[in-house]
């Protein structure tokens, strides 16, 4: 720093004016101790000693969390209304949620500046349940993939009034396993909304069925971990393939993105109405 510089410099001439043989010494340069070194030459050397210091002169750093109330929490002990802004960074259509909160930044005074270095970003976590459902989405499956994922996430589906509950998902999917090896005809379109699909088992016997399939169903997924869970529809869809009568199944969800958007909209207002601090759309350089 020049001013260190300045004061190394004001050093050698002292020492070179008086004679006095060159040994190290420390000096104090605005409360940090620094070792002043000969280096022949009549010249001088100077190295901070900051680290020796049992506490750092001033706050900086940052602190990573990934939860709501982490963020919040850390926010309320390490800023201010003077000199605190909290920056975020969102794409809904990506997933992309993220904060970060200056401590030290540029103050409401527009004569006050500060370092910017002493930080804390939020990144919320996705949650398994979210990348399961997202990942999947649109993705043609078999008759038993489909029924295994079901299976496997049945927990997630949610009881809205006129939808599929979690034991009629249950029952499609045992239909599904005893049906495999069949040959699926014709669809036709039943009054409660539900589509009943017509089969042949393979082998001699030649004996039909039906299978009663459900065109839409709910989800109660958290996008973000430690967070609420929120609606949101599916459609199930199918096609036949004619010359073999094997069927594929995926599902469809409903403007995902929307949801993600309230979920973010939601943490962003806990945010500003938890710590009171101004909150700015962007990135901080």
């Amino acid at each position: 720093m020049p001013e260190e510089l300045t004061v190394a410099k004001q050093l050698t001439e002292a020492e070179g004016a008086a004679g006095i043989a060159a040994k190290p010494f420390i000096e104090t340069i605005k409360g940090v101790p620094h070792i002043v070194l000969p280096s022949g030459n009549g010249c001088w050397q100077y190295k901070s000693l900051i680290d020796l210091l049992p506490t750092p002169p001033r706050k900086r750093g940052t602190v990573i969390v990934h939860e709501t109330d982490s963020f919040i929490d850390v926010v309320k002990r390490q800023g201010s209304l003077a000199a605190c802004n909290i920056y975020l960074d969102v794409d809904y259509t990506h997933n992309k949620v993220g904060a970060i909160a200056v401590f030290n930044d540029h103050g409401e005074d527009p004569s006050a500046a500060g370092w910017r270095d002493h930080r804390a970003t939020f990144t919320p976590r996705i949650t398994e349940e979210w990348t399961r459902w997202t990942t999947n989405d649109r993705k043609p499956m078999e008759q038993v993939k489909l029924a295994n994922f079901l299976e496997e996430n049945i927990a997630d589906i949610a009881t809205t009034e006129g939808m599929p509950t979690g034991s009629d998902v249950l029952t499609f999917v045992s239909r599904l396993e005893e049906t495999r090896k069949v040959k699926y005809g014709s669809a036709i379109n039943l009054q409660n909304g539900m589509v009943q699909l017509e089969f042949v088992e393979e082998g001699t016997t030649g004996t039909t069925g039906k299978l009663d399939l459900f065109r839409q169903f709910s989800l109660g997924l958290r996008p973000f971990a430690g967070g609420d869970a929120y609606r949101i529809e599916a459609f199930l869809r199918y096609r036949i393939e004619r010359n073999t009568g094997q069927i594929t199944f995926w599902y469809e969800l409903q403007r995902p993105d929307r949801v993600l958007e309230d979920a973010s909209k939601d943490t962003v207002h806990r945010i500003k109405e938890a710590t009171g601090l101004p909150v700015i759309f962007g990135t901080p350089e």
